[in-house]
């Protein structure tokens, strides 16, 4: 089944600077970062009757010059339970765009990351500004993947990507994934597209009841103290109706990436121009469990009880 990550656009404030070739000189702003270490325990866990199901290596790398920029931020499973470290793992190996399922997170490993994203940019760059006098900015790339919250059933990793290749602003994209803490199970759906290239959803052990009236109005109602709480507050349905590209406001359609658990609701979070328009950002809310429990799987159900 095809999995599909929307890399969304991201506004960037960016400066133009000259180029310069790369030298040995630039070793100054190469830096690497590798540190293992287990993670505290979250608030949700009782540490008197439960331990950390994961050990993370944290795995910091830049490269930077005056052509290319290339960060990385990774919680890279290395032990602990078998299946919930496969299944994390190839969260993060899509996040980051690694095709090798033998890939196993050395540090040389995330170097040679780093190195191809950094020569592709260096690459990009020179055939855009290679010719040119002034040269331009920087090409950038960004990629975040961590541990964003841990309870006794399960764990819910975050990952976010931005990058700028020239033109008016840059691209950007997250995700978040939920897993049961038992066997690996990922808790949400897979987006695929039917033959009209419309997009459906498959293998949903996250929400039911998704085209209820009840749950369409959640989400109309999250969509709207997203706004609110950025400044932007919609005076009322008909004001959403305009700014949303949508066809009903009535029935804002599920995001194309599965909403994930935290503590104490699901989060649902939508692409850039997925269904508002770029200067709507990433619209980001969460539902919490007392209101959507209703539409809420029994198996989704068991990680909160």
């Amino acid at each position: 089944m095809k999995r599909t990550f929307f890399y969304i656009m991201m506004a960037a404030a960016l400066s133009a600077c000259g180029h310069r070739a790369s030298t040995a000189d630039d070793a100054a702003t190469d830096s690497a970062d590798f540190v293992m270490t287990e993670l505290p325990y979250t608030e949700s866990v009782d540490s008197t009757t439960a331990k950390p199901a994961l050990t993370i290596d944290t795995i910091r790398i830049e490269r930077t010059d005056s052509m290319a920029e290339v960060a990385l931020n990774i919680q890279w499973p290395t032990g602990g339970d078998v299946a919930l470290t496969k299944s994390v793992r190839q969260f993060i190996r899509d996040v980051c765009g690694i095709k090798d399922e033998a890939f196993i997170g050395t540090k040389a490993d995330w170097r040679d990351v780093v190195d191809t994203e950094y020569n592709g940019l260096v690459e990009s760059w020179n055939g855009t500004y290679g010719d040119s006098e002034e040269g331009g900015p920087s090409f950038t790339s960004t990629t975040e993947v961590v541990q964003l919250v841990e309870t006794p059933k399960f764990v819910t990793f975050y990952g976010e990507h931005s990058s700028y290749t020239g033109g008016a602003h840059g691209m950007a994209g997250h995700i978040g994934r939920t897993f049961r803490k038992s066997d690996g199970r990922a808790i949400g759906y897979e987006t695929d597209y039917d033959e009209k290239f419309n997009i459906v959803h498959k293998g949903d052990n996250l929400l039911k009841d998704t085209k209820s009236p009840a749950l369409y109005a959640l989400i109309k109602a999250g969509v709207m103290e997203y706004f609110k709480a950025c400044g932007q507050a919609m005076a009322d349905e008909a004001e959403l109706a305009d700014f949303l590209q949508v066809d009903d406001v009535n029935r804002i359609p599920l995001p194309a990436n599965a909403p994930y658990l935290t503590k104490t609701g699901v989060v649902f979070c939508y692409t850039q121009y997925e269904i508002a328009p770029y200067a709507a950002g990433m619209i980001t809310f969460e539902i919490p469990f007392a209101k959507i429990s209703p539409f809420l799987t029994d198996e989704a159900k068991a990680l909160i009880k």
